[in-house]
């Protein structure tokens, strides 16, 4: 009994690890999608930082500060930066074939991998540099 129970749960854990599924096309292209989603919001909020901080530089806040020329160039950057990220969106949209077909699913699946990596550039791109803007327009107190 006791070498029935061995063999049942070593098969049992054997067919577990052989039973690993690869993700598939289809699944990867929705995660992809999801992404391009969230980043279409994430923009707004690149577009709204970019306007706050072309208030900034505009303020008397900046010109009247000790250091305004290097604090114009800190924001002058930060919205070069911003919209680098945006046009890096552009960009990754303009060449995104949503409706791709390979020769092959491997083909397929291949695809949509690539793009998720550079969606994943994109979204890391929009991260750091709206965490950068959020906290310079936080010290200014612009709403």
């Amino acid at each position: 009994m006791k070498r029935l129970n061995i063999l049942l749960l070593s098969l049992a854990t054997a067919l577990l690890f052989s039973c690993k599924t690869e993700p598939d096309a289809k699944a990867i292209r929705q995660e992809v999608l999801n992404i391009h989603d969230k980043l279409m919001v994430d923009g707004e909020k690149v577009v709204k930082n970019k306007m706050k901080l072309d208030k900034i530089l505009t303020s008397d806040q900046v010109k009247l500060a000790q250091d305004s020329l290097l604090q114009k160039q800190k924001i002058n950057d930060l919205i070069t930066k911003l919209n680098a990220a945006d046009e890096k969106m552009m960009d990754w949209m303009h060449f995104f074939k949503d409706d791709f077909k390979g020769k092959t699913d491997q083909e397929d699946l291949d695809y949509y991998k690539s793009e998720m990596v550079k969606i994943r550039a994109v979204e890391d791109s929009y991260i750091k540099v709206t965490r950068v803007s959020d906290s310079l327009i936080r010290i200014y107190n612009v709403k």
